[in-house]
């Protein structure tokens, strides 16, 4: 709580340094904006006090970051790293792939549409909430982010990937107690393992893995009702309900609130989406013959030493495939894309270029993080009748013009009703007039071509092969 009450008092004395310092003279005398914003706060008193609420939980959790990090050895941070790349999108790529092409191709597609929907969940409260993660100093992060905290991507997919698996394996095959345990430790340890991972590399409060865990549960627990419709959906053999799914999967991109240069949030659920629509439109290729192209289905009863060739003949000969198709794609969708850009006198930049001038740590929680209060200064004029009072506040003279339009006047159960539309409108107004991120389009492109292959045309190259 200390480092919360530092941050009231270090609000005042910012408001006034910029007062004296860093604002220009104008005719009202408004200063500088100190604050950190974030698209919640768009949405009136209630947004603000819940984004306050939640940093003063993720501040709260310092002292066990910092208990955590005096047991920090050498061998453990190894141990530890190795946990937390469990739970990234290149691990997550090359389970998707394994479960496609070797065990159970319906478990693969299902699982590469779930975690799109865990990326795009992340993304979209990241982006949304704008909170820090753990302060630095005290705390010494052990690994760069360029992404804002809470939830945590590690946690929300550590919940939703493993314990998929696990249920999945449980309503689909029939395994002995033994085979069920040993399946059941070692979901346990996954997921458990991925969590911890992230406190021990200070990269993540408790507040962030705890949020990124109930969300996960909760999604997890709507996907499970759904599953079946999904793939029975994506399954017909007519291109119309994949058109209509991947219409709605662009709508959904429009949703997402819009993130500052550098954060990979966005582009990270765009080349989620773009995994997705390669599994929807491969999906909707396949032929009743080639309908099974897991390994274990193709060629039921293999022995061991057989199924182990096969298997690292697929892995091979498919990894080889995905990568000269993500190299030809990029290189002729990047030039497509740059010269399209150009035409149309859009200013463009690239992100992950971007990320590379950007500081390692610049999402901490450090003392220059301010929130805006929860109730602005032209909201507190309005209760109070002595307007003289007011010309020591950080935002200057207010005309009662002024105050008759300041949004925390509006009743405050409307701000609900209209944040869906606002955020849509705001987003794509401040998408139209900044510069755009190249890297956006071309990794959809890019990763719907990798993923269609891998889903449809890979395959169909490991049958006539006969492996």
């Amino acid at each position: 709580m200390s480092l919360r009450s530092g941050t009231l008092s270090l609000q005042e004395e910012l408001c006034q340094r910029s007062n004296s310092e860093n604002c220009e003279s104008s005719g009202k005398g408004k200063c500088c904006d100190p604050y950190v914003h974030a698209p919640i706060d768009n949405f009136g008193v209630a947004g603000r006090w819940f984004r306050h609420k939640l940093l003063d939980g993720i501040l709260v959790g310092t002292p066990v970051l910092l208990t955590i990090q005096e047991h920090r050895r050498p061998y453990l941070t190894t141990f530890m790293k190795a946990l937390s790349f469990l739970g990234t999108e290149d691990f997550y790529t090359i389970l998707f792939l394994l479960l496609s092409w070797i065990f159970d191709a319906r478990l693969g597609r299902l699982f590469g549409i779930l975690m799109g929907i865990g990326f795009y969940t992340t993304g979209y409260l990241k982006t949304l909430l704008c909170l820090p993660r753990p302060p630095r100093p005290p705390v010494v992060p052990l690994e760069k982010a360029f992404d804002w905290a809470l939830p945590s991507h590690h946690s929300l997919l550590g919940v939703i990937m493993p314990w998929y698996i696990w249920l999945y394996t449980k309503l689909h095959y029939e395994l002995s107690t033994l085979e069920m345990g040993v399946v059941c430790t070692l979901i346990v340890l996954w997921s458990f393992g991925v969590l911890f991972s992230r406190l021990y590399l200070g990269v993540h409060s408790p507040a962030d893995i705890v949020c990124g865990g109930i969300v996960g549960v909760l999604v997890l627990s709507l996907w499970m009702q759904v599953d079946d419709y999904v793939d029975l959906y994506i399954s017909q053999q007519r291109l119309e309900p994949q058109i209509q799914l991947i219409l709605f999967f662009l709508f959904l991109l429009c949703l997402h609130p819009v993130a500052e240069p550098g954060n990979p949030s966005f582009c990270d659920t765009c080349i989620l989406f773009g995994v997705v629509t390669g599994i929807v439109l491969g999906r909707s290729q396949r032929s009743r013959l080639l309908g099974m192209s897991g390994l274990l289905e193709t060629h039921p009863g293999l022995d061991f030493i057989t199924f182990t060739q096969f298997t690292l003949s697929r892995v091979v000969i498919g990894g080889i495939c995905m990568l000269v198709t993500k190299a030809i794609t990029k290189l002729v969708i990047k030039a497509v894309v740059i010269n399209v850009f150009n035409l149309a006198g859009v200013s463009t930049y690239s992100s992950s270029v971007h990320r590379k001038t950007l500081p390692q740590h610049s999402k901490h929680y450090t003392r220059d993080f301010i929130l805006p209060p929860i109730r602005s200064a032209k909201a507190k004029l309005d209760d109070d009748d002595d307007t003289a009072s007011t010309t020591s506040s950080c935002q200057g003279d207010v005309t009662p013009d002024d105050r008759k339009s300041s949004p925390d006047d509006e009743d405050p159960r409307s701000w609900f009703s209209w944040m869906v539309i606002c955020n849509t409108v705001l987003g794509l107004a401040s998408r139209s007039k900044a510069a755009w991120d190249s890297d956006v389009p071309i990794q959809i492109v890019v990763y719907t071509a990798i993923s269609f292959a891998s889903v449809e045309l890979i395959p169909r190259l490991f049958y006539a092969m006969g492996i």
